[in-house]
C-alpha cells in the first residue's frame, strides 16, 4: 500500500485490520495511525487475502445493483464470489449477515485498500471507498485453491462467458444482449479449448467488442470472429484433405473442386455454421430475420440460411456501405445486437470434431 493526499505530507504505506472495532487502520512509516476506513457491514476475517486474486470488471446494465451479488463457478467448482464494489458501502442487500460473502467482502475490502491510487483527494481522517473507486465497478475474487483444481485454468479463458453474463473488462460491460437473471450463482464456461491459443480473442472481449461503437463499426469487429474461425475451418478442412490424399493418392483429379471450395470464403462460413458450432435456435431466427429486413430494405436478395444471409450483409456493408439510409442504420443495431449472442455461442462450442461426426453420420445407415 502506499498513497498520500495531495494537501498533507503524511503518507500511508501500510493499514491493519482490527476485528474487534470492525475497523482499518491505515498507518505511516512510524506505524502511526493516519486515517481510518469503517466498513459498513460487520466482516470476517477469517480468509487470507493473499489466497485470492482479485479483478475489477465493469456492469452498468440497468438490471443490475448492489443486490447482484453472486458465487462463481466453473466447471462445477466454486472459485469466488462476483458482487458490485457498492455492496460493500450498503447494508440494502440480502447478504448483509451472509457468513460467506461477509469473509469475500473482508478480503474484497484489504484489496481496494491496498490498491488505493489517490490522486486529488484531499486528507480525511475517514477513507471513503468511493472517494477512491467507481462505485459502479464490480469486483470478481477468485480461490487460488480452488481455481487450482481445475485443469490449467486461465481465466482469460471465461472472458467470453463473462460478457455473456453481463461483466466485461473495460466500457460498461455487456449492455446489448438479453440475459437472463442469475439466481445466486453464476456458471462460466471456457472458450473452445481449440480457440484459447488464439489471444486476440480474449483481447477483443476485453477492449474492443464492449465499446460503444456505431453500428457499422461494432459489426466489423463482430466479424473478425467469423474470419478468425473460418480460417481454423480452412485450417482444419485443408488438413484432412491432405490426410485423404496421402491415403488415397490417385484421388487428386477427383478432389480438385474441394480444394476451390476451401478458398471461397463464401463456402467456409457456410460450413462454419453447419458443422463446427451449436447455436440456439431462437437466436439463429433472430439473426437471419435482421439479416434479411436489411438485405431486403436494400433491395438485396435473400437466401435459404442464416449463414448465407450473413454473408451477404457482410458484403452489402462492405461494398455498398454508402447506399444504407438511416432506416437501415437502426436496422444494422438490432442486427449487431443478435450477432453478438451468436457469436458467443459459436466460441463456447466451436469443435473441429464435430464436423467429422456429422460426416460420419451423414454417411452411416
Amino acid at each position: 500500500m502506499y498513497f498520500k493526499f495531495v494537501d498533507a505530507e503524511v503518507e500511508c504505506v501500510s493499514f491493519q485490520y482490527n476485528d474487534t472495532e470492525n475497523i482499518f487502520e491505515m498507518k505511516d512509516k512510524e506505524n502511526k495511525v493516519i486515517c481510518e476506513y469503517y466498513p459498513l457491514l460487520n466482516l470476517d476475517a477469517e480468509y487470507n487475502p493473499r489466497d485470492f486474486e482479485y479483478y475489477l470488471l465493469r456492469n452498468d446494465r440497468e438490471d443490475y445493483s448492489e443486490n447482484s451479488i453472486y458465487q462463481v463457478y466453473a466447471s462445477k467448482e466454486r472459485i469466488g464470489w462476483i458482487f458490485p464494489i457498492q455492496a460493500l458501502m450498503s447494508r440494502q442487500h440480502d447478504y448483509v449477515k451472509n457468513k460467506f460473502f461477509l469473509r469475500y467482502a473482508y478480503v474484497a475490502s484489504c484489496w481496494l485498500l491496498e490498491n488505493i491510487n489517490c490522486y486529488n483527494q484531499k486528507f480525511s481522517e475517514i477513507v471513503v471507498l468511493s472517494d477512491f473507486y467507481d462505485d459502479t465497478s464490480t469486483i470478481l475474487v477468485l480461490d487460488k485453491e480452488n481455481t487450482k483444481k481445475i485443469n490449467n485454468f486461465q481465466l482469460e479463458d471465461y472472458t467470453v462467458s463473462l460478457y455473456q453474463k453481463g461483466y466485461s473488462y473495460s466500457e460498461k460491460g455487456n449492455l446489448y444482449s438479453t440475459i437472463e437473471k442469475a439466481n445466486k450463482r453464476i456458471n462460466l464456461q471456457p472458450i473452445s479449448r481449440e480457440l484459447r491459443n488464439i489471444k486476440y480473442i480474449h483481447t477483443l472481449f476485453e477492449k474492443e467488442v464492449p465499446k460503444n461503437q456505431e453500428a457499422f463499426a461494432k459489426f466489423h469487429t463482430y466479424y473478425q470472429i467469423i474470419e478468425i474461425l473460418i480460417s481454423v475451418v480452412f485450417e482444419d478442412k485443408f488438413k484432412k484433405f491432405v490426410a485423404q490424399l496421402t491415403s488415397n493418392k490417385g484421388s487428386l483429379f477427383d478432389k480438385r473442386d474441394d480444394l476451390g471450395n476451401m478458398v471461397l470464403e463464401k463456402q467456409r462460413v457456410k460450413w462454419l455454421f453447419s458443422n463446427y458450432v451449436e447455436i440456439s435456435g431462437e437466436d439463429v431466427a433472430i439473426l437471419n430475420d435482421c439479416c434479411k429486413k436489411l438485405l431486403q430494405l436494400n433491395g438485396k436478395k435473400t437466401c435459404s440460411t442464416m449463414a448465407e444471409n450473413l454473408y451477404s450483409v457482410r458484403c452489402l456493408l462492405v461494398h455498398n456501405m454508402y447506399i444504407l439510409n438511416n432506416e437501415s442504420h437502426e436496422l444494422l443495431k438490432d442486427l449487431d445486437n443478435a450477432f453478438i449472442d451468436v457469436l458467443m455461442d459459436m466460441l463456447l462450442t466451436f469443435n473441429t470434431k464435430r464436423e467429422g461426426m456429422e460426416e460420419w453420420c451423414a454417411i452411416t445407415p
